[in-house]
This record gives C-alpha cells, structure tokens and sequence, in this order.
C-alpha cells in the first residue's frame, strides 16, 4: 500500500511531463502524435529513446549506495532522532525511503493534535530527461503539501543539493536547500536552511549512521 501511494505521488507530481519530454526530442513531422500513437504504428526511434531514458545510470547508482537502514541524529536537539529505511525498486530507477522519528504533535483534523512518531515516506531518484535528481516528501506533521525537491551532485565534494518552496499556507512560501553530503560508505549527513532575504539559514543538522545487519 505505500509503495502504491508513493507511486502516486509521481503521477501527481509530474503529470505528464514524460511525454511532453519524449515529444520535444522527436523529429518534427511527428510531434502531433502522441508517445501511444507512435508506439502503435512501430516508431522504432521513440521506442528506442524511452527505453534509454528509462535506464537507470551512474547518478542512480549514487543513490543506490544510500540503501539500507540508517540511524539519524540531530546535532543539537537530543529528542530529533529516528531511523530511515531506503530500499531501491524497479531495477535500481527509484528509491522508496520510509523515515520514522521521535515522538512528537501531529494534526488529525478539526483543529485537534496527537501525539505519534514522526513518519515520512519518500521517492527519490534520477530524471534522465532534466539532468535533476529529484525527491518526492510527504509526511504526518504539519502541512498538506507534497514536496517536490529537484537537485544535483558535485563530484568534488560528494555533495546533493535540493531546492524546492514550501507553502503551508496560501500566500505564505518559503525557499529551502537540503544538503547532503556522504562521508563515507557508512556516514552522511543533512543540512538543511531556509534561504531569508536571498540568503541561506541553517534551521537543522543531521548526522546518519549505517545500522549493520543483523
């Protein structure tokens, strides 16, 4: 059932912008068809370009070195803690990642709150088309949103930068950057700010830690 809603959120997410991306790279005598009608009348080069697009590469398989179970740490706030789960699905092309934390409010309707474990389910992955990774977040605490955060990964620094604005309320939207940044095969760790005044904040730290097997 996660999996499912996960795979929703893509569809809600990115409407159809597979096909408008497909379309843009076809000859121009074929743009007035869609992806469905060529692939009826046996277009072997659109054929040929979605199955190379839909191929998982190198950006996913930087990704896919963040599988497994993790422990996570705030580095100022003891009580900000929990766990994450990333397992990768369909062949290594996306990530499902399912983040429980500590105890904490969470809203249940009519004005009334609760208290229950932070939950978060995400999909992250690479959209070969845009060049972006992208990560897709909803969770149970504040906000009916969907993030959808877009990013890339500097070599150098072994560093994802996310950007994505939030608006929890009408009129109300705020610009955030999530870094992360992999110390080594067992360690990694999250920045995250709010960019204020053309500027970036830094509103949290965590630190993650490998959960061995067994």
């Amino acid at each position: 059932m996660k999996i499912l809603l996960l795979i929703a959120l893509i569809s809600v997410a990115e409407g159809t912008g597979i096909s408008a991306v497909a379309q843009e790279k076809m000859p121009a005598s074929k743009q007035g068809d869609t992806i469905s009608e060529q692939h009826v009348s046996g277009n072997n080069d659109v054929m040929k370009q979605l199955l190379a697009f839909s191929a998982p590469g190198k950006q996913h398989l930087l990704l896919a070195d963040l599988a497994g179970d993790w422990a996570f740490q705030d580095q100022k706030l003891a009580f900000v803690k929990g766990k994450i789960v990333r397992k990768q699905v369909y062949d290594g092309r996306f990530f499902i990642v399912e983040i429980t934390g500590g105890r904490l409010q969470v809203p249940v309707g009519d004005g009334k709150m609760k208290v229950e474990n932070y939950q978060s389910m995400q999909i992250e992955g690479y959209d070969n088309p845009k060049a972006k990774f992208v990560t897709i977040s909803i969770n149970n605490h504040i906000g009916s949103d969907i993030e959808m955060q877009t990013g890339s990964y500097d070599t150098k620094t072994k560093v994802f930068t996310y950007d994505w604005d939030t608006e929890l309320v009408p009129g109300v939207r705020t610009k955030n950057r999530r870094l992360l940044r992999i110390l080594d095969k067992d360690h990694y760790t999250e920045e995250f700010f709010e960019i204020r005044n053309n500027s970036p904040v830094k509103v949290r730290e965590l630190d993650y830690t490998r959960v061995s097997e067994g």
